[in-house]
């Protein structure tokens, strides 16, 4: 196959074979004769190109969603685990409750709800925060991505939106208050 060709079916190609054709460019640029020590240069740069081109597609799709899309999309993909299952449906379950309170709901010591739900972002930055290389969060404001401080109450609640999300998604056990019972109360 001739080299433009190989750098033509860039795009398609698995993560897993673009692995192996750079290992195979690198040894062929550092091994290879003049002729082909070129070819693998162009290919080493095509890959450079492709992924980035594929970087800023994902971003420019990640920019064009809502949170609340983000969220579904990053947590079908990498779902929950047991431990942010437990954080989320605290939170869900108790708006309007403290850090600590959210810790002592789930069972835990010493502000574990927050350390537990900020993880749970950071690991889900690519999506979550895509200009990540820019400007990155630490685990802790990553949390107010997804949550707002009540100012009444002193509490946390989950946004709107990002709730409704994870409630399709099966977190939360108690039924959602309706807007005039919330206002009630």
């Amino acid at each position: 196959m001739s080299i433009d060709k190989v750098i033509e079916s860039l795009p398609g190609m698995s993560a897993k074979n673009r692995e192996k054709l750079k290992f195979n460019a690198e040894a062929m640029r550092d091994n290879g004769k003049e002729g082909q020590a070129e070819n693998a240069e162009r290919v080493l740069q095509a890959l450079i190109d492709v992924a980035a081109e594929e970087k800023q597609a994902r971003y420019d799709d990640l920019s064009a969603m809502s949170m609340a899309e983000r969220v579904h999309d990053v947590f079908i993909t990498s779902p929950a685990t047991a431990t942010e299952a437990k954080a989320i449906t605290a939170l869900i379950d108790n708006p309007g409750k403290t850090a600590s309170e959210l810790t002592a709901i789930c069972g835990w010591k010493t502000q574990s709800w927050q350390t537990y739900f900020g993880n749970m972002c950071k690991k889900r930055e690519a999506v979550l925060w895509p200009d990540n290389e820019t400007d990155s969060m630490t685990a802790s404001k990553m949390i107010g991505l997804l949550v707002d401080e009540n100012e009444e109450a002193s509490g946390l609640v989950m946004k709107p939106d990002v709730e409704e999300i994870f409630r399709k998604m099966g977190h939360g056990t108690k039924r959602r208050r309706s807007k005039t019972a919330r206002a009630a109360a």
